[in-house]
């Protein structure tokens, strides 16, 4: 059985933050930069949204898919978002080793609350 990572040492590339959570570089980011860029995240400010995932990893419900690649973990839980509210999103992380690094970021279907 899997352990869960220690999310707070999670990496959070400022690249998979800036462009591809809060970037315009494609469709799925696009729309992905709607959702975060309306709770209050921005691409200046990205460690914000970084340290915001990896809080809502730690508490999240996680389930762990074993793949050729690592230990895939999927988080289900709630973001704190800068405009004072709490929304349910998902979080993908992969664990290669000792390093667990974010994979993407998106609504739940039942985002708001």
């Amino acid at each position: 059985m899997n352990e869960r990572p220690d999310f707070s040492k999670a990496v959070v590339d400022r690249t998979k933050v800036v462009d591809y959570l809060l970037g315009d570089r494609s469709i799925a980011s696009r729309a992905k930069a709607r959702f975060f860029g309306a709770l209050g995240f921005s691409a200046d400010q990205w460690e914000v949204l970084a340290e915001a995932l990896r809080d809502q990893a730690q508490t999240a419900d996680v389930s762990v898919i074993t793949t050729p690649w690592g230990a895939k973990q999927v988080a289900t839980g709630e973001i704190d978002a800068p405009v004072g509210r709490r929304y349910k999103i998902v979080t993908v992380w992969i664990s290669e080793g000792s390093l667990t690094r974010l994979v993407t970021a998106y609504p739940a279907k039942e985002a708001t609350r």
